[in-house]
């Protein structure tokens, strides 16, 4: 459930709120990790997201290491747009 800048996660009755990672934030995450120049870096990111996106969105399972195996689980359309779930299978760290 998606509230304003938060998202409210978890299983059953243990939600927990997770902080929302807006695009900016982590643009500039990748910036630091790598130490690249924005204006180079924006673009391959900006494509990147976008290819993720499109990936996903054709019913393709994209597997990623480090993040994992992601796969839609369920997907429906909701007023102002379509709501995707994803299910992410992640190796135990």
């Amino acid at each position: 459930m998606v509230e304003s800048d938060r998202v409210v996660t978890g299983v059953g009755s243990d939600p927990h709120v997770a902080q929302v990672v807006q695009k900016r934030e982590f643009v500039d995450r990748v910036l630091a990790r790598t130490g690249a120049r924005r204006a180079e870096a924006r673009h391959i990111i900006e494509a990147t997201l976008a290819e993720l996106g499109d990936v996903l969105e054709s019913g393709q399972t994209l597997a990623v290491p480090p993040l994992g195996r992601a796969r839609i689980a369920l997907e429906r359309d909701a007023r102002g747009g379509q709501v995707i779930t994803l299910r992410l299978r992640r190796r135990a760290s």
